[in-house]
Parts: structure tokens; sequence; C-alpha cells
């Protein structure tokens, strides 16, 4: 199955993917495929925010 959507990092329309650490729904741009997390999760902006707030 696969899903369409608008990304919710860069809000992009097309084929979207889930991050494994937030959940987001991101597209391929957006995705670190080596990793499955979002940009965002690999740049650490939401990892700090799931453990506590800690960075």
């Amino acid at each position: 199955m696969e899903l369409l959507g608008i990304c919710s990092s860069c809000g992009a329309a097309g084929k979207l993917f889930t991050c494994q650490l937030c959940g987001g729904l991101v597209c391929a741009r957006c995705l670190d495929p080596g990793s499955g997390v979002c940009r965002q999760c690999a740049g650490g902006r939401r990892a700090g925010d799931l453990l506590g707030g800690q960075d």
C-alpha cells in the first residue's frame, strides 16, 4: 500500500514514509534511508524533545 499526502517536514506532496523515531510522515527527500528517520530527527532536533528536552 502506498501512502500519498503532504510531507510534515517540507510540505511537498507525494509518496510518504514514516519516521522510525518521531512517527512523522515525510517524503523521500526528507527521510534518511540508512536510518529510517526524518531529517529533523537525524539532525537531533526532535530526538532531544523525545528524551525529555535534553539536547
